[in-house]
C-alpha cells in the first residue's frame, strides 16, 4: 500500500500528526507547503494558498500542482490531513483525484446552510471522511454523509510534572486553586468571556493565561482584570511543549470560554482529560457533547458571562475526581489507538482499491 500524505502546514500540532501517519503505509510520501526536517519520509515541496483573500484561482492552482505530484507517485491512498481548506471553496479541485482513494480529515464543523452544502460536496469527493469526535461524525450522518469515521484525535507525547513543580514553576501559589485558560489567545476562544466572569467570582482563584497574544493582548487582559489582579499570572508567549504540559499540570481546572462560532476539536480539552483535570467548556456543539457524554467536567450557556461565573463558583475548591466514564475517554486519546484506526481504514480502502 502505497500512502501520499497532503497538509498545508508544517507548524504546531501539525508535525506530530504528520510523524504519527509517516510509517503506516508500505510507502510512504508527504506533499507539504515547506521541508519539514523532522519527517524522516521522502517529501516533496507545493508552496499553500494562504490569507484571507485567497482566490479560487490560486487555490485550484495548489491542487493542480499537487495532482501533478501524486500523479508521479500513482499512490493507493491521497489522504488530505487539513480538509477544512477545502470548505471555502464547496471542494472545488478534490475531483481532481478521482483516480485514487482519497481521505479527508476534517477537524472543524461547519454550520448553516453553506456548511453543510460545502461539508457534503467535500464527502461527495472522497472514500472517506475522518472526524475527531462522535458527535461531528453523527452530525455528518444527519447531513445524509455515510462515509464519515470517527478516530478520536490523541494527546501526542505528553509530559506529566507534580503540581507543586508546575505551580512553583508558574509563580503560583501552592494552596489556591488555579483556572487555566491555555494556547493563543484567538477571539472565538473566549478569553475575554472569562476575564468578566472572574469578576463576579467570589471563591479564592488564581488565573493563569499562557500562550501566544493573537486577538486578544496582555494589555487588554490587564485592563480587563483590574479589580483581581493580584489573582492573574500572565505568561503571553509561544509555549514549548514542557511549557504546555507544565501549565496543564499547575491546573485544577481547564477553562474553555469558546464561543458559539466554535464547534471543533479543542487541544487543551485534550490535554486537560490526559492530566484529569476537571474541565469547564460551553454547553453547545462538540465541546459541550464530550464534556457532558465522557462527565469531563461542567458546562456553562454558551457565551452566558453570569453563567460561567456560576459554575467556577461551584467548582472552585470541590472535591472533584474523575469517574470511569471519563477514564474511558482517557484511553482514546493514546497515540497508538489513533494509529491503529488510522492503518485499519488505509487497509480497507486499499484492498478496495484492489478488487
Amino acid at each position: 500500500m502505497k500512502l501520499v500524505l497532503v497538509d498545508t502546514s508544517i507548524t504546531g500540532h501539525h508535525v506530530p500528526y504528520l510523524q504519527a501517519l509517516s510509517h503506516l503505509g508500505d510507502e510512504t510520501l508527504a506533499i507539504l507547503p515547506g521541508e519539514l526536517s523532522s519527517l524522516s519520509i521522502p517529501q516533496r515541496v507545493c508552496p499553500f494558498p494562504r490569507g484571507s483573500k485567497r482566490k479560487l484561482s490560486d487555490f485550484l492552482k495548489w491542487t493542480k500542482a499537487v495532482r501533478e505530484l501524486v500523479d508521479q507517485e500513482k499512490p493507493d491512498i491521497v489522504h488530505f490531513l487539513m480538509g477544512d481548506d477545502f470548505y471555502r471553496f464547496f471542494g472545488a479541485g478534490l475531483g481532481l483525484f478521482a483516480r485514487y482513494k482519497v481521505v479527508v480529515t476534517l477537524h472543524w464543523m461547519r454550520n448553516g446552510f453553506a456548511g453543510r452544502l460545502s461539508t457534503k460536496a467535500i464527502a461527495w469527493h472522497s472514500d472517506s471522511v475522518v472526524v475527531h469526535s462522535e458527535y461531528i461524525q453523527q452530525k455528518l450522518s444527519s447531513y445524509g454523509i455515510g462515509n464519515a469515521v470517527h478516530i478520536e484525535y490523541p494527546q501526542f507525547g505528553t509530559s506529566f510534572y507534580p503540581m507543586e513543580e508546575a505551580r512553583a514553576y508558574w509563580q503560583l501559589e501552592q494552596d489556591i486553586p488555579v483556572i487555566a485558560c491555555i494556547g493563543g489567545t484567538r477571539h472565538d476562544k473566549g478569553l475575554d468571556i472569562l476575564l468578566e466572569a472572574l469578576g463576579k467570582v467570589k471563591k479564592p482563584f488564581q488565573l493563569l493565561v499562557a500562550g501566544k497574544a493573537i486577538h486578544i493582548s496582555e494589555d487588554y487582559i490587564r485592563e480587563h482584570t483590574q479589580s483581581y489582579s493580584d489573582c492573574v499570572h500572565l505568561h503571553m508567549r509561544f509555549l514549548t511543549d514542557v511549557e504546555l504540559a507544565s501549565a496543564v499540570c499547575a491546573a485544577d481546572v481547564i477553562a474553555l470560554p469558546y464561543r458559539r462560532k466554535f464547534d471543533g476539536a479543542s487541544g487543551p480539552l485534550g490535554d486537560g482529560v490526559v492530566h484529569s483535570k476537571l474541565i469547564v467548556g460551553p454547553d453547545h456543539g462538540n465541546l459541550g457533547d464530550a464534556i457532558r457524554r465522557n462527565h469531563l467536567g461542567y458546562t456553562f450557556e454558551t457565551e452566558n458571562v453570569d453563567s460561567l461565573a456560576e459554575v467556577l463558583n461551584r467548582v472552585l475548591g470541590e472535591n472533584w475526581e474523575p469517574d470511569e466514564q471519563y477514564r474511558k475517554y482517557q484511553e482514546m486519546l493514546d497515540p497508538a489507538r489513533f494509529q491503529q484506526r488510522y492503518h485499519a481504514l488505509y487497509r480497507k480502502l486499499a484492498l478496495r482499491r484492489d478488487a
